[in-house]
């Protein structure tokens, strides 16, 4: 049974999944009950393995009628509304305007933070520094975007879906008109048909990930990540990323390019996390998405910030007036701190467990993620978010530590972590 608090009011967490799946505890422990709403119009299989439905005080599904929603959550005093995850952004507009709350964004802009095209074109009109793109619908019409656009590098991706699904580096046109070729008519994380996708142009510089928090449009920054990619095949994946300190100078030109952004696709309140690559021409978006960091463990980002996103957006809804003035300061990292992908380079069937003991043996490990397959089972080559094997936090005093400890999962890696039955 959820813990009861004394406040009568609750928050609606709608798809509470992946880092999401921590907002209602987090209400919780700030006095607040939380009720969840699943958008069944929008189901991620990986993500519904993380709900967590014992954390709420109802739960309710939302097929279509919006109407017949309210009407049952209305005796549950609500007070705010916000989207665990991709999947719930939409929605948690709707919801939130149809009860008559104070705080939300506008649902007619909805899709600005939830279509990449739109998100794009947001800023475009708003005058903010964008990347080219064009969406397609077919192959020769990828093939023709890119060879329009001088035949350099590009990238395609799903208009709506998550966590690098379905994103493809193509090196030139004929490589576009093949990625379009296998993302049409493919299904998203979310179940949705790719009727179209993205061509994007290809960023060379780079990689930043914000965490902020928005009240009354004023954005705070919470965290700044530098993200180190690799490619895989034509996937690029992440390497590791890494944290930095406020006053870092790319950090603060990433952060003011990042508050122009947000205030372009509408988000005044509530959580965001967004990519941007740092160019030769300045800053410019990869994407934002108006809830919490997927898969984060938030007790290694409190460890190296004294503070995670979601105690602070929960801080944030409370008590938007201090939020909308600024926020409190924020602090200096306290360590230094990387998240590191492990990447599998080949599919097959694996001969054993993967042994994760070493890991936890490093100087500088915090926790791990292992959602690995076990001997005898499948193992994908890692080609997004969705097919890493595993993922570690290192935290340590000392960078030197930590980058050494990195070095030595790659080189792990390398010399056979992965037992892979040939032909498997």
């Amino acid at each position: 049974m959820p813990v009861r608090t004394i406040n009568e009011r609750v928050a609606v967490v709608v798809d509470g999944h992946s880092t999401g799946a921590l907002l209602a505890p987090a209400f919780t422990a700030y006095g607040i009950g939380a009720v969840h709403v699943e958008n069944r119009a929008e189901r991620s299989e990986a993500h519904l393995r993380t709900f967590a439905p014992e954390t709420y005080r109802a739960c309710y599904a939302y097929e279509g009628d919006l109407g017949a929603l309210v009407g049952a959550l209305r005796p549950h005093q609500v007070g705010w509304v916000v989207a665990g995850t991709d999947s719930g952004v939409a929605l948690a507009d709707r919801l939130a305007a149809a009860l008559g709350l104070p705080g939300h964004n506008d649902p007619a802009t909805s899709a600005a933070r939830r279509d990449k095209l739109e998100m794009q074109r947001a800023l475009a009109r708003a005058g903010v520094p964008a990347a080219w793109h064009e969406a397609v619908t077919t192959a020769e019409a990828a093939r023709t975007a890119a060879a329009r656009h001088g035949g350099a590098p590009v990238i395609l991706k799903p208009l709506r879906s998550g966590g690098t699904d379905g994103v493809l580096l193509c090196a030139d046109p004929a490589e576009a008109a093949r990625a379009a070729g296998k993302l049409l008519g493919s299904a998203t994380i979310y179940g949705e048909r790719n009727d179209a996708v993205l061509v994007q142009e290809y960023l060379p510089g780079d990689e930043y990930m914000v965490n902020c928090v928005s009240a009354r449009g004023r954005h705070t920054v919470l965290e700044t990540w530098r993200s180190v990619k690799t490619v895989v095949g034509t996937s690029p994946v992440y390497d590791y990323t890494e944290l930095l300190a406020p006053d870092d100078p790319s950090a603060r030109s990433v952060a003011a390019y990042v508050g122009r952004a947000l205030t372009a696709v509408g988000i005044l309140w509530g959580p965001s996390h967004t990519e941007v690559i740092v160019t030769p021409d300045g800053p410019r978006l990869v994407e934002t998405a108006a809830r919490p960091q997927g898969t984060a463990d938030l007790s290694a980002i409190t460890r190296a910030t004294g503070r995670n996103p979601l105690t602070e957006t929960v801080h944030a809804l409370l008590d938007p007036d201090l939020y909308a003035a600024g926020g409190p300061p924020p602090p200096a990292p306290r360590r230094a701190a990387r998240g590191v992908s492990f990447i599998c380079p080949r599919g097959g069937r694996l001969r054993r467990d993967l042994d994760w003991a070493p890991v936890r043996q490093l100087p500088s490990f915090h926790s791990l993620l292992a959602p690995a397959p076990r001997a005898g089972e499948y193992i994908a080559p890692t080609t997004d978010l969705f097919t890493r094997p595993g993922a570690v936090y290192l935290i340590h005093e000392d960078q030197d530590t930590v980058e050494r400890d990195h070095a030595t999962i790659r080189r792990w890696e390398a010399e056979g972590f992965y037992d892979i039955e040939e032909g498997g």
